[in-house]
């Protein structure tokens, strides 16, 4: 007994000894899974003091315009205005200092936005201060004297807010709701049939603080100038008009709109040594609304303080590091529904189409730092699905073994989607065939910072959630780079694709899934074998090969399956027709059934005639149908992808009219709906029909991997 006590004491001192021997200092702790290369990595990026100083002068240099005026805080930095300019020579000299090779300053087209700021002034029945504003990318502004005038309110700014009110040379006060309007340029266009000269406008979901003023892209025609103010004012502004009757007000705002404008998408490398022709992307854009620390102020802080802690720990990579600051992700282009995220859509499919095909992954780096991050989160498509969780316990082992952060850290998560939001640059990557991911820190129970506001400041950036969001992604690339064969999980794309599929809907249309499933069962059932070859193949003898096999097979899946439908929302080619056709075939029943209300119901969730029923002929016709036209090659990112809309328009308006009037007799609709039912189901098998090609086409491109493997 006595000396089975003996033995312990002397075990327990020399695990002790042992601790004390092998802890690093500053309380951080031995580690097990991650490498050399990764700690140095880690070691290299601190706590963020660089990122966070980085971040500082996003914000507050480089600005369109001073605000407060006199303050010396820049803010704003549209697409192609000179602060864009400046800071894009900021950038190339910055890339350069840190030691990236090869850094280049690349231009591109866009309608470039100037802006000087913005106000709105009571100024009848009472003379009152003026109001912080802003304009909206995009359109144009006042003349330098402003716009007075009456203002009318207007709710929502639809068809029917205008019944009984003349707004004709008036300004008009419009509640914009993303919910019900989706974006400002239906109600824009509302006013502009109506003959308002301007508008002021207050976001219903944006703008949370009751005090600050919310800045978007407009996707408006360049006619009426359009500004923004705070809740609190603009629901002052509703009382005064309420309890006066005759408000005016004078609307000023300084801007021009550019159409021979230019920005830059900023390039630096690290060249590979093993495969240097394959690469791994990083990029974020540096365009701003506001200070934009957030966005996407961390964005850049988290590109700029990788590329840095790559070169400081000396790290070598197996393929080409690309880190890419790209412009015009806010606005680049004006007078259409696709005036976003021209910036990263110019690299992939203008500047570099040459990178798909040969890039591992798009890491977007936009946000990360937001302050009390207590995790990562991983996010990414189907293909990268099971390399995303293996990651998660060596993130897992750096944060809660590491001071600051392991005082307060959460286990890291995953989340995988369909496809990229077409909302910000992991879209024009992904329809280029390249996958995207986001590491990025996160925080539990967030309720967010104020969006495109002025309070999108550094109050919200902490360094240490930028570092946690830098050496996340450093680790993810680190063992991305050094994976001898890439990682990619296609079977799990196969089971989303089939999930897609509601064979429900398949059958009511008339549809046989039989084939398409078969297709996708077969493409699954390869993916899964290479997915297990790959995991469980230690010294391949034709990994070049193999790699630019798997590549290949990322380029056709992603380019050929991806779609712009229902709201700029990313689908299966097919899901669009097959939503469509549910909506469009319950409505027609119900009118067969004397269901008016029911029809409508059905009828209005059809692509288009959710907002579409609360506009005019006029805005429907130059939103939905002249704009929304697959056939147009301007498009931008959008170009090829757009599935195509049926206009039911004016069978729907003719169903209300016909409600109002108690008329029940809506054989002429029905006749007319099932024609264009008809069309759709046309479609839906028309894109199924493409689907099973590109998944022919990528299940022989698997194969051949199957067969290099075995």
């Amino acid at each position: 007994m006595k000396s089975k006590m003996l033995w312990t004491l002397a075990i327990a001192l020399i695990i002790s000894v042992s601790l004390i021997a092998f802890t690093p200092i500053y309380g951080k702790k031995p580690t097990v899974g991650l490498t050399e290369e990764e700690l140095a990595f880690a070691e290299a990026v601190g706590v963020g003091e660089y990122a966070y100083e980085i971040d500082k002068i996003y914000a507050h240099e480089y600005g369109e315009f001073e605000w407060p005026e006199g303050s010396g805080l820049e803010a704003w930095r549209p697409a192609g205005s000179d602060a864009d300019h400046a800071y894009a020579e900021y950038l190339e000299a910055e890339m350069k200092a840190i030691g990236l090779k090869d850094v280049t300053k690349e231009p591109f087209p866009v309608h470039a936005y100037h802006y000087g700021g913005a106000s709105v002034q009571v100024t009848s029945p009472y003379h009152e201060d003026e109001w912080l504003a802003c304009g909206y990318s995009g359109l144009p502004g006042t003349p330098p004297e402003g716009i007075e005038a009456e203002i009318v309110y207007v709710g929502l700014g639809t068809k029917y807010d205008y019944m009984d009110k003349d707004v004709e040379g008036k300004l008009v006060l419009v509640d914009v709701s993303e919910e019900d309007m989706f974006w400002l340029q239906y109600p824009h266009y509302e006013a502009e049939l109506h003959g308002a000269i301007g508008m002021v406008v207050t976001w219903v979901e944006y703008g949370l603080k009751e005090d600050s003023v919310v800045s978007h892209d407009s996707e408006c025609r360049r006619t009426i100038p359009t500004v923004c103010i705070s809740h609190k004012n603009a629901d002052y502004l509703k009382s005064l008009i309420a309890s006066e009757g005759s408000v005016k007000v004078k609307i000023w705002c300084d801007a021009e709109v550019d159409l021979d404008g230019w920005s830059y998408n900023v390039y630096g490398y690290i060249p590979g040594t093993t495969y240097p022709d394959e690469l791994i992307v990083f990029g974020d854009h540096y365009d701003k609304h506001w200070y934009g620390a957030s966005d996407d102020g961390a964005g850049v802080a988290r590109l700029l303080g990788m590329a840095k802690a790559f070169v400081d720990s000396g790290y070598q990579p197996s393929r080409t590091l690309v880190f890419f600051a790209n412009g015009a992700e806010e606005y680049g282009w004006s007078d259409t529904e696709f005036a976003w995220c021209i910036g990263a859509w110019s690299a992939i499919a203008k500047q570099h189409p040459e990178w798909a095909g040969k890039t591992l992954a798009y890491f977007n780096c936009e946000g990360g730092g937001t302050i009390n991050a207590t995790s990562v989160r991983a996010s990414g498509l189907p293909e990268t699905q099971n390399f995303r969780s293996r990651l998660l316990p060596l993130f897992d082992e750096w944060f809660t073994n590491n001071a600051p952060w392991s005082a307060y850290y959460y286990p890291s998560s995953a989340r995988t989607s369909r496809f990229p939001s077409t909302w910000n640059d992991q879209f024009s990557f992904g329809s280029a065939g390249v996958s995207p991911m986001t590491v990025d820190s996160s925080r539990s129970n967030y309720a967010g910072y104020d969006y495109h506001t002025a309070k999108d400041d550094m109050y919200g950036i902490s360094a240490e959630s930028l570092a946690m969001s830098i050496i996340a992604n450093g680790i993810a690339a680190i063992e991305l780079d050094r994976s001898v064969l890439i990682l990619y999980s296609f079977d799990k794309r196969a089971d989303d694709m089939e999930q897609s599929m509601e064979k429900e809907l398949l059958t009511e249309a008339g549809i046989s899934y039989g084939q398409i499933i078969s297709k996708i069962d077969r493409f699954g059932r390869v993916a899964a074998d290479v997915t297990d070859l790959i995991e469980s193949t230690k010294d391949p003898e034709n990994e070049q090969c193999v790699n630019d096999l798997l590549l290949q097979t990322a380029d056709v899946l992603l380019s050929e399956l991806t779609t712009v439908a229902c709201y700029t929302y990313a689908y299966y080619p097919h899901q669009h027709y097959q939503d469509d056709s549910w909506y469009l075939r319950e409505g027609i029943w119900a009118l067969e059934e004397g269901n008016i209300d029911a029809a409508l119901m059905w009828l209005s969730w059809t692509y288009n005639m959710w907002t579409g029923s609360l506009v005019s002929r006029e805005t429907y016709q130059a939103m939905y149908i002249d704009r929304w036209d697959p056939d147009r090659d301007d498009l931008n990112w959008a170009t090829g992808r757009l599935a195509r809309v049926m206009d039911i328009y004016d069978e729907y308006e003719s169903l209300v009219q016909k409600r109002n009037d108690g008329i029940t007799d809506y054989s002429d609709e029905i006749a007319l709906l099932w024609a264009k039912y008809d069309t759709v189901v046309d479609n839906f098998k028309a894109s199924l029909d493409d689907m099973m090609d590109t998944l022919a086409s990528a299940t022989d491109l698997l194969t051949q991997v199957k067969a290099l493997l075995k």
